[in-house]
């Protein structure tokens, strides 16, 4: 114990003679001073790199969380997401309209009234009444639309929704942009060494499409009919192209027997629809996704369904169908090589009113071959063209189930397309001195020409 004692006494002396020179230090007991922390100006700003990487992953994960939400909304969540969206945009486009309505009709009742008439009119439930103030047409107001790179006949033609631009194809590969309102010619497309077949113009002009007689489909922006984009699938060669309404929806014909469905609004190919058994010579679409089709040789006119994927075939009338298209969502016309002008129900199998001879005939056993029809979807009015000679004008009667005589259009040559423009008051044409699908017949007398008949609608 002493020895321990005798040590420790040493340690501290030791200690002590050791401290003795350095500068004071604190007792054991005591506390140590506090030292004052100097704040730096980097705690209290934000670094802008920081800054705009939170800012860029903010919007990042807003999506993320929309993604989330539309991958778990249901179809009929979304029928209501948008059905309120549309309601939401037509309030505010009538609000817009206040100084044009009437004042005693209210917001509410002036949104029903647009809604139930764009349903009726993309419905084809709104019949326009036309044929009985429609008393001829105006011989003297006629005129003509011809330039030189037209120098072989047209074979097609199609008119812009608003009323104001005519597209023209022809043998000799060019299709013309014309302005109806001036008649000048506004733009120009060449297909080099080809005949056009069809083209069909958007519902908005934004895109019109052209089959040139090749297996591709070229897509073409509607004013200055410069290329956009060129759709690959057929493996021969396009007969026939037609737009859904009111969509970017395509339908194509083509002569390996099968109908292609396109989407214009991401430019991709959906589905083929198979049944034909020979060249699809004719195609038409309107409001619905229905597409309705003719067979040519195969002696059938089909009706697709492609929401259903199922298709009807009318098959009961042996003929050879050249042209087709549709009146409204469940009637159309057809044309065919015997020279019948048949009107069709898509409820039944046989026509509804069958015309033999509708164009006459040029000898015993050879009747002239129905070239073109033209139709004004949901309304009483068609036509037909041919080569002998007039463009006949029909009336659509007893409830447009019957077909009726209406006028005459004298025009020399082979007519091969007919379309009336959307208000009716006028009937284009264009007339060639061959047929649009072959060279075996020419009428020196014809000119190559597409001519514009002013109807007399009476209001």
């Amino acid at each position: 114990m002493s020895l321990f004692k005798t040590g420790r006494r040493k340690n501290e002396k030791f200690q002590k003679k050791r401290g003795a020179g350095s500068a004071p230090k604190a007792s054991a007991g005591a506390k140590p001073e506090k030292v004052a922390r100097i704040r730096s100006v980097a705690d209290d700003t934000i670094d802008s790199d920081e800054e705009m990487a939170k800012e860029a992953r903010e919007p990042s994960q807003r999506v993320l969380e929309e993604e989330d939400f539309m991958a778990l909304e249901t179809a009929q969540d979304k029928r209501v997401r948008l059905a309120k969206d549309y309601l939401r945009q037509l309030r505010a486009d009538e609000e817009n309209n206040d100084g044009e309505a009437d004042e005693h009709i209210d917001l509410e009742s002036r949104v029903g009234r647009t809604l139930k008439g764009q349903y009726l009119n993309e419905t084809g439930k709104i019949h326009r009444q036309l044929a009985d103030k429609c008393c001829g047409f105006r011989a003297s107001e006629i005129f003509m639309l011809r330039c030189k790179q037209q120098r072989l006949s047209p074979t097609c033609l199609c008119v812009a929704p608003n009323d104001e631009a005519l597209y023209v194809g022809c043998k000799s590969g060019f299709v013309i942009r014309w302005d109806l309102a001036t008649r000048k010619r506004t733009a120009t497309f060449s297909a080099k060494h080809q005949i056009i077949r069809s083209i069909a113009v958007s519902h908005d002009a934004r895109y019109l499409v052209v089959a040139d007689g090749t297996a591709d489909i070229k897509v073409l922006d509607g004013v200055s009919l410069a290329e956009v984009n060129c759709l690959r699938g057929h493996s021969a060669a396009v007969t026939g192209v037609a737009f859904r309404q009111h969509t970017y929806q395509l339908f194509s014909a083509s002569d390996d027997r099968t109908v292609k469905v396109w989407s214009l609004d991401e430019m991709v190919y959906i589905e083929t629809l198979y049944g034909h058994q020979n060249s699809v010579s004719g195609i038409d679409a309107l409001a619905l996704e229905r597409v309705v089709t003719a067979g040519g040789m195969d002696r059938t006119v089909r009706v697709w369904k492609v929401p259903e994927e199922s298709q009807l075939v009318f098959s009961t009338v042996e003929e050879d169908f050249s042209a087709v298209r549709f009146v409204s969502n469940d009637l159309f016309l057809s044309g065919s090589i015997e020279g019948s002008v048949c009107l069709w129900s898509c409820g039944k199998k046989k026509p509804l009113r069958r015309l033999e001879l509708a164009h006459g005939q040029q000898d015993e056993g050879h009747p002239n071959w129905i070239s073109a029809i033209g139709v004004l979807p949901n309304s009483d009015l068609a036509a037909s063209g041919s080569c002998d000679g007039f463009v006949r004008v029909w009336r659509l009667a007893d409830r447009r189930r019957s077909i009726e005589p209406l006028l005459e259009v004298p025009v020399v040559g082979f007519v091969n397309a007919i379309e009336f423009t959307h208000d009716g008051r006028f009937l284009i044409v264009a007339v060639g001195q061959e047929h649009r699908l072959g060279r075996w017949w020419t009428l020196r007398n014809a000119r190559n020409r597409v001519l514009v008949v002013p109807l007399s609608i009476t209001e």
